[in-house]
């Protein structure tokens, strides 16, 4: 009897696995419900070529990432179990950080002397005190997938604060990073050498690991400084090209989310400066502005729902600009705040970022006599900015990445009387098309 019971049980939950996902997909496909989702990555689906058999393995290929993707995301109560697993994970992992991080203090610290110096042997300086100076750090390896790993990296400065943040590395061999640094270079000064008669500028917004102190903070990884340097290195003369600098540590986690990849309000606007400066350098950049936050609410970037961490996350702050009279149509601040102001965002099923910042395609300043109109090719980091950005010209047109496939590039140009065109992409994309979602090569520039 309980050998029955054992299977017929064994079987309702075999059965609620298998017809449990495509139902859940169906229902939210109908509109009937909706699946919380986790922000897991598509799965790569290989692609054959050359044999009398592609037509089939690639139907197949298509088919089995299909199946892997609908059994990870609608699985019966998959988002719950993912973060109950988080949690679990994070308070096993809790202990051994806290005692590593208090021996990497510990060891930083000078030993007190026992006996003066003797006068004869050469003192070593130590460095003066830096607040902002890492003491110690512990890193955890949170998740791993076809294009990053992501770690949590917790640090302890040197004035004693505590702060924990996500990251991720570039998941390639030093080969294929390589190769994907000059093909990206070659896009680019394949772009900027196409019009003599705009001026073509690219802004770099770097990721952590391109640091070149990425090494210290992740033991067992390595900084990819080294590829943008080559990158940079190999652009045309026509290329205007700037950084956008992580800097330090504490510069990384005051101008970068805590939990995801992009620059945040501040950060941005820091961006935006240093763009007047490269395209205008004698336009007046307005002010910082209002910070507005919206305290209730909970900002998980996409490395946390990536690294399944619920008890990390941001405060979701913007900043209200006097930007003067503009045009931008689909997008009004002041109804946005007032709409994030009403709800309270604290799942991970939910991107901020890209929720209030939308995909504009064009700003217009009608005050504005500057004689200069702005092409703006990027991703999503142009979202937070494009508004902005827009005060210091006439017009501004926002092209996004997915927009690129056959792209008339020139007859763009001379339709909107362009001037000046912006390349910003994150560098994971810039640098390594790790997604292979950048299109450059889709730009047609005949």
């Amino acid at each position: 009897m309980k050998k029955k019971i054992y299977l017929a049980a064994a079987g309702v939950l075999f059965a609620v696995l298998l017809l449990g996902a495509p139902l859940a997909w169906a229902g939210e496909r109908a509109g009937l419900w909706h699946v919380r989702d986790i922000g897991n990555e598509k799965t790569a689906v290989s692609h054959y070529e050359g044999t009398p058999l592609d037509g089939a393995l690639n139907a197949l290929a298509g088919i089995k990432g299909s199946l892997s993707d609908l059994y990870t995301n609608y699985m019966p109560n998959y988002y719950g179990t993912v973060l109950a697993w988080g949690r679990v994970r994070d308070a096993l992992n809790a202990p051994t950080a806290a005692l590593y991080r208090a021996a990497k203090a510990s060891a930083a610290r000078p030993a007190p002397e026992t006996a003066p110096p003797d006068p004869g042997t050469p003192q070593t300086e130590s460095p003066p005190y830096d607040p902002d100076r890492v003491a110690s750090v512990y890193s955890t390896l949170l998740a791993e997938n076809q294009y990053n790993r992501v770690y949590q990296i917790d640090v302890t400065f040197e004035d004693g604060e505590e702060a924990s943040f996500l990251d991720a590395v570039v998941n390639l061999s030093d080969d294929e990073k390589a190769a994907r640094v000059r093909a990206q270079a070659a896009e680019v000064n394949r772009l900027a050498d196409a019009n003599p008669n705009v001026n073509f500028y690219l802004l770099l917004p770097m990721r952590l690991q391109e640091a070149e102190y990425f090494g210290d903070l992740v033991a067992g990884e390595e900084s990819t400084y080294q590829y943008m340097e080559e990158f940079l290195s190999l652009l045309s003369g026509n290329v205007t090209a700037e950084v956008w600098d992580v800097g330090s540590v504490r510069d990384r986690m005051e101008r970068i989310y805590l939990t995801d990849h992009h620059w945040n309000a501040y950060g941005s606007y820091l961006a935006f400066r240093q763009i007047c400066g490269m395209i205008r350098p004698e336009h007046t950049p307005v002010e910082l502005g209002t910070p507005i936050d919206f305290p209730k609410s909970r900002f998980y970037g996409s490395y946390a729902r990536t690294g399944m961490t619920p008890d990390l996350w941001d405060v979701f702050r913007v900043y209200d600009y006097d930007l003067g009279p503009y045009t931008c149509p689909g997008w009004d601040f002041e109804s946005r705040v007032a709409s994030f102001s009403a709800v309270e965002y604290t799942t991970m099923d939910h991107s901020l970022y890209e929720e209030f910042f939308p995909r504009m395609a064009n700003v217009r300043y009608p005050e504005n006599e500057t004689g200069r109109n702005l092409m703006v090719l990027s991703d999503s980091y142009a979202e937070i900015l494009v508004q902005l950005l827009g005060s210091a010209f006439d017009k501004t047109y926002y092209f996004y990445n997915n927009t690129y496939p056959g792209m008339p590039y020139n007859q763009f140009i001379d339709r909107y009387k362009i001037t000046d065109v912006l390349l910003v992409e994150f560098s994971e994309r810039m640098l390594f098309n790790l997604r292979n979602d950048c299109f450059l090569d889709q730009i047609i520039v005949k």
